[in-house]
């Protein structure tokens, strides 16, 4: 009876020390999951290429957004020109995503642009067309359309709408709220023209990478283009 009590109190300790590694060794699976999705941002300081039609750039940098080892489908490039030392900032990613979303990295990567960039000198954002922010085309669409129906405007008209649109005031809000002291000057879309809703699972298969979008919640035409440029201006 005794040595039965001794083997099943060895067989206990046994047991309980192999609990706590199994769950040792999950707890750190777990860590280990968790860090791989936070993400940091870095930069990289581009070469600069040959002048265009006699523009001259002093520098060139890019911050990209990591996870882990992966390098995530968001970019910001800020180029500064060697005149007067203003400068623009461009993103590059090929799925659609929210326009908030763009804002919010827009804002985390101030302060590392800043070590690099004064941002008194900021002069122009380009993104992509409107049709990759499901938000953004939501409020222009429907804007639009109350305005113009569904019928092309001239450039011209195209900039007066977008000045007194929504997007103008969000834009507005965010650049005063990080005390840039800006406001949108002007907007650009080369090759402006409006798009219907069955076009757009090609059209982004063509400009993207994702084609297979739940369409449920997008208007039924979009503003699209090459781009969206705005000019900024000093308050």
């Amino acid at each position: 009876m005794r040595k039965i009590v001794i083997i099943l109190s060895v067989l206990a300790v046994i047991i309980s020390a192999c609990i706590q590694i199994n769950t040792k060794k999950h707890s750190v699976t777990t860590n280990d999951t968790q860090f791989t999705q936070d993400t940091v941002v870095v930069k990289q300081r581009n070469a600069l290429s040959n002048p265009t039609w006699g523009v001259l750039y002093s520098k060139s940098y890019s911050y990209y957004w990591l996870a882990g080892k992966d390098t995530l489908d968001f970019v910001i490039n800020v180029t500064e020109y060697e005149k007067d030392n203003t400068f623009s900032l461009s993103v590059s990613h090929k799925d659609p995503m929210l326009f908030t979303g763009v804002l919010e990295k827009f804002e985390k990567c101030f302060p590392l642009i800043e070590e690099d960039f004064n941002l008194s000198k900021l002069t122009a954002f380009e993104l992509k067309e409107p049709i990759f922010y499901l938000d953004l085309i939501k409020k222009l669409s429907s804007e639009y359309e109350q305005e113009f129906g569904q019928k092309n405007i001239s450039y011209e008209r195209l900039n007066q709408f977008l000045l007194k649109s929504s997007l103008t005031l969000q834009l507005n809000s965010f650049l005063n709220s990080n005390s840039l002291n800006k406001n949108v000057k002007s907007y650009q879309i080369e090759k402006f023209g409006l798009m219907e809703k069955k076009y757009y699972k090609e059209y982004l298969r063509n400009n993207g990478n994702l084609s297979n979008i739940d369409l449920a919640e997008y208007p039924e035409f979009t503003i699209v283009g090459m781009g969206l440029c705005l000019e900024l201006e000093n308050k």
